[in-house]
């Protein structure tokens, strides 16, 4: 290691042109006071195409050599050093992050040589913890003065105290026969393909690598077909690069899949191998490499790829994405890239295909060029191949494979369709399982079943959780949308971002659960796919979902069978004596299995969703298009469940806890009703019911008041969890200080109880309430004075006293238990909004009389006054609630509390006025 110097090493996250050039000041301020100084913008000037090694090596040798590091504090760069965001293109500032975190790990927080720089005002709560023990270099106060206090300190420490402190990794202890064996990296990838670094474990292919070498050195472009499982693209990773290499020791390999726009794949993966774009400004590279492709392709293909200083192999793997994934223009366009990649003299090019779309590449590329790019890849048969495949990696690594194994798994090949992948899976469990003496057994390969149900059995466990929980199966559904399609009857793979599938926690475990059983593969940070086709094959479950979507009539047929044995059920029970027999219920789908059969319904006849008031549900829009296209028992069968739940509310016969029950449901399948939850931008989807009547509405005040009512649109429903959840969640909702003028904000909202998507929000102050309105009145981008704000009082009382004809209680007559949730419905609880259809007042606003109290505009004593002010006078409740009997829930009765108060019986509604 050389001599340690007084060399001060600069790590910055590149966020603004300022913060550049002020950290450039910082480097030139010290280089003036004869400080050696590691900046990667002196060294850009140096070496215009970046360090030979990349710049992570760079840094961990400026690191090393460095008597002192200074840190430029910056939210960019602690999000890096904290792990909780990407580096995207600072892949420098992620390698120096690791460094230190490492450095101050090994040195238990008491490294010497790290200082913060801050070049702006940062609160020190935004400051990882680990940093925060140094007293930092404010430059932004004073920037002269500072820096003289900074290079005091710099050059006040000797030089010969740093080397104990060089970030250095420390020596393990060796492994004993047996720890080696154990800690072994699996040399099976499973169904993942291979990759260039996994060369020395793939086997069986030296001839076909031999003939495509042969083949690019004389055209330099392959077109590598053959089906699905014969390793097509592990082939050119494991096989191609390093025969190439051998050839081109410095040769480039880059891999990109066409994907929905086949511009920008390329464009990143000539991104990402070209040095490291630390001085970036405006537009990110790879999306000027993009446009600059779909512009002139030739001079794009020219200027990048002559940056490369040695030959490339480009891959595109998987080729058939292009037609699959691709818009048609699109891919049409992309032919025009063709010529130019080919015309390259340094590059070789391989495309990857399944063989069931040779006729679409064939039409794509011209026959000419078709024909003398083309090698064809064959299933492997050979058993010394075979032998190869199965036992080297193992065997390399010192762990044994039975013969016995070895004897079953070639016969399984032998008398299995499209093996090698199954094998491949097979293989890779193997040695994650294996034994420590014997190593791969046979005994282990028959507790996971024969080759052909290996899927099947590793996906067991899966299988059963989702049987198990109604919220997997639709996290199933979902996600097998998204990673699956079919083209011309055939089932394929797609890619898909990963960001927009975790906002539902399912969804998310079930990602999870799929990658640990290697049936998921990570393209990119951002993305997953299914890690092999064959899964669509041999996963039952994902192969019933293919074929149902490929197949609408088929679909339909499942339907007409079901609904005919439930007709039948039904039929048994009719004839049976007092109903005795029961049961038909279990032969009807639920609205989980209803819904995507309407959809495909809908899409097999041709027909568009019908508008429905009250409803934005899909499955219940195309249940209204399809109603009088299907015979019985077909339409009664799947006569929707939410509405069948919905038409039970209009009894009063139906007990409170049958409604409770009704609106679990409808929460745990989506509730359908318009005004419930949220809108296709993610904001409150609120039903507006217009109020037209106008009058005067008089108060139990003392003495009494009389206030007149205008025209206006209240809510259907109280605020539910879902909607008011989009105010807390949103980055510019309840912390936003904007919505909270003359408003006491609490520094966390209140607690979440009974928090089903839809039911009222409750634990909400009249401040939170109010906060909320000023929000969506905001986001709803209200014009001509218009705005979402709270109810008076008096026009609340309207509402519900049904106007001029001032009834007691929202609906016409005396109290009816069964019309609301108070004391006397026993639930003891908020239930859904909306449950109680016949307690609605009669232009159809729900929920005015029970379940919560909800907050209005105005001043309890003061009701004339609708101030906003943190004054503390208490505001006006209305609408009784669950935790209040009958006499709370009169349409004129009148309540108050502190406005900053939170309960589990206040919510509120909203108007737009």
């Amino acid at each position: 290691m050389e001599a340690l110097q007084h060399q001060v090493f600069i790590s910055y996250r590149h966020e603004s042109d300022e913060h550049a050039a002020a950290a450039r000041r910082l480097g030139e301020q010290l280089q003036a006071a004869n400080i050696r100084v590691a900046l990667d913008q002196f060294f850009l000037e140096a070496h215009p195409g970046g360090p030979n090694n990349g710049w992570p090596r760079w840094c961990e040798e400026c690191a090393n050599k460095s008597s002192h590091i200074l840190i430029i504090a910056s939210s960019a760069w602690f999000s890096v050093y904290e792990g909780s965001e990407s580096p995207g293109d600072s892949l420098g500032a992620a390698a120096e992050a690791d460094l230190f975190r490492q450095a101050l790990w090994d040195q238990k927080g008491q490294n010497e040589r790290i200082r913060l720089v801050y070049l702006d005002n940062i609160e020190s709560n935004k400051v990882p913890i680990r940093l925060r023990a140094w007293e930092p270099f404010r430059l932004f106060h004073d920037f002269e003065t500072e820096s003289e206090r900074l290079i005091k300190w710099i050059q006040s420490r000797p030089v010969d105290s740093i080397e104990k402190e060089t970030i250095q990794p420390e020596t393990p202890p060796p492994l004993t026969a047996e720890e080696a064996t154990r800690n072994i990296p699996n040399p099976y990838p499973g169904l993942v393909t291979f990759n260039p670094e996994q060369h020395r474990y793939f086997f069986g292919r030296d001839e076909d690598t031999a003939r495509v070498i042969e083949k690019l050195n004389e055209t330099h472009f392959v077109s590598l077909i053959g089906p699905s499982g014969t390793g097509k693209s592990s082939l050119v990773a494991a096989g191609l690069v390093p025969a190439l290499r051998d050839q081109h020791p410095t040769l480039t390999y880059l891999s990109f899949k066409p994907r929905t726009n086949p511009f920008q794949q390329l464009a990143k993966a000539l991104d990402g191998a070209l040095p490291e774009n630390r001085l970036s400004f405006g537009t990110p590279r790879d999306e000027r490499i993009t446009q600059e492709l779909e512009k002139g392709p030739g001079q794009a293909i020219e200027d990048y790829l002559g940056q490369f200083q040695s030959p490339v192999l480009l891959l595109a793997d998987q080729f058939e994405e292009l037609y699959t994934q691709t818009p048609p223009e699109t891919a049409s366009r992309f032919r025009e890239l063709l010529e130019p990649l080919r015309q390259q003299q340094d590059l070789y090019l391989v495309l990857t295909l399944r063989d069931e779309f040779m006729h679409r590449l064939k039409n794509w590329m011209g026959g000419k060029l078709f024909d003398t790019s083309l090698v064809s890849l064959d299933p492997i048969e050979g058993k010394e191949q075979l032998c190869a495949i199965i036992a080297r990696p193992a065997e390399d690594n010192g762990v044994p494979v039975e013969p016995q194994l070895m004897s079953a798994l070639l016969k399984a090949t032998q008398a299995t369709k499209g093996a090698l992948p199954l094998i491949a899976l097979a293989l890779h469990q193997l040695f994650e399982q294996r034994d420590p003496q014997k190593g791969l057994t046979l005994d282990a390969y028959q507790r996971m079943g024969e080759l052909e149900t290996v899927v099947e059995n590793i996906a067991a466990d899966i299988d059963q959780a989702i049987n198990s929980e109604p919220g997997l199966e639709q996290a199933c559904t979902r996600l097998f949308s998204e990673l699956a399609t079919v083209i011309d009857d055939m089932p394929t793979r797609r890619t898909t971002e990963v960001k927009p599938l975790r906002a539902y926690p399912d969804i998310g475990r079930l990602i999870e659960a799929l990658r640990a059983q290697g049936f998921l593969n990570d393209p990119d940070p951002k993305q997953i796919e299914l890690a092999h086709e064959t899964l669509l094959s041999n996963w039952p479950r994902l192969r019933e979902w293919c074929n149902q979507y490929a197949d609408k009539l088929s679909l339909r047929r499942q339907a007409e069978h079901a609904s005919k044995e439930w007709l039948r059920a039904v039929e048994r029970e009719s004839a049976e004596p007092d109903g005795k027999v029961r049961g038909s219920d279990t032969f009807r789908w639920t609205w989980e299995r209803q819904r995507p059969t309407l959809k495909g319904l809908l899409a097999l006849n041709h027909l568009l969703p019908r508008d429905v008031p009250g409803y934005s549900d899909p499955g219940i829009l195309a249940w209204h298009a399809l109603e009088h296209n299907m015979d019985e028992p077909l339409r009664s069968f799947l006569h929707p469940e939410p509405l069948r739940l919905l038409d039970e509310l209009q009894s009063d016969e139906t007990s409170h806890q049958r409604r409770e029950e009704i609106g679990l449901r409808l929460n745990q399948m989506g509730d359908p009703r318009r005004g419930i939850g949220l809108d296709e931008n993610g904001l409150p989807d609120i039903e507006w019911v217009e109020v037209n009547e106008k009058g005067e509405a008089i108060l139990e005040a003392d003495p009494p008041r009389t206030f007149p009512v205008k025209a206006m649109r209240i809510a259907k429903y109280p605020i539910t969890w879902q909607q008011y959840h989009a105010f807390l969640k949103a980055e510019d909702g309840y912390h936003n200080p904007r919505w909270w003028n003359r408003l006491k904000q609490k520094k966390e909202p209140g607690k979440v109880l009974w928090g089903f998507a839809n039911y009222p929000a409750i634990n909400v102050s009249w401040y939170d309430a109010m906060a909320f309105c000023h929000w969506l009145s905001h986001k709803f981008s209200l014009i001509d004075n218009t705005t979402v704000r709270l109810p008076t009082e008096w026009e609340w009382q309207w509402v519900a006293q049904a106007g001029t004809e001032t009834r007691e209680y929202p609906w016409r007559g005396n109290w009816d238990t069964q019309r609301a949730n108070t004391t006397e419905s026993g639930i003891g609880r908020t239930v859904a909004v909306g449950l109680y259809l016949k307690g609605a007042s009669p232009c159809g606003v729900m929920d005015m009389a029970g379940n919560v109290m909800e907050w209005c505009l105005n001043k309890y004593d003061a009701p004339e006054d609708t101030t906003i002010d943190e004054s503390g006078y208490a505001r006006v409740l209305r609408g009784g609630s669950w935790v209040r009997s009958r006499e709370n829930a009169r349409a004129a009765n009148r309540y108050r509390n502190h406005p900053g108060d939170r309960g589990y019986y206040r919510g509120f509604r909203v108007v737009c006025v």
